[in-house]
């Protein structure tokens, strides 16, 4: 019997994670509402079973269940900072500037706001250099 390992995943260190730069993804699904919060909208993944049931219960069988998710105030403003241009590091200097945090609570806000949205395929990140 064989055992595969996949690849290990390598680590960024503080330093280079701060110089990264982060980008709405193109495939992302948003829209800035009245108020300037940002909107969301996402296909649910459905395992085959709970598409079976959809395709069943559904009257359009093309339909995708979708989500929705609004960020707050403040996710909103670090979203229109993702430009590109400005760099992680930027953006936390930006946000504690703007909500009069330390510098340490932002990045600890900030690193958590954008793993999250990496990990919902809203952003992708870029090396400094690229």
């Amino acid at each position: 019997m064989k055992f595969f390992r996949s690849e290990p995943k390598t680590t960024l260190s503080r330093s280079d994670s701060l110089a990264c730069i982060p980008k709405h993804n193109e495939s992302a699904q948003w829209q800035q509402l009245e108020n300037g919060e940002i909107l969301f909208t996402y296909a649910i993944p459905l395992s085959r079973f709970f598409q079976s049931l959809h395709r069943g219960f559904s009257n359009n069988q093309a339909e995708v269940p979708t989500k929705k998710l609004q960020l707050d105030q403040m996710g909103s403003f670090v979203w229109q900072l993702m430009d590109g241009k400005n760099s992680v590091k930027d953006i936390i200097r930006i946000f504690a500037d703007e909500y009069k945090v330390t510098s340490q609570e932002a990045e600890t806000a900030v690193s958590a706001f954008l793993k999250t949205l990496g990990q919902r395929g809203f952003i992708v990140l870029y090396g400094s250099g690229e």
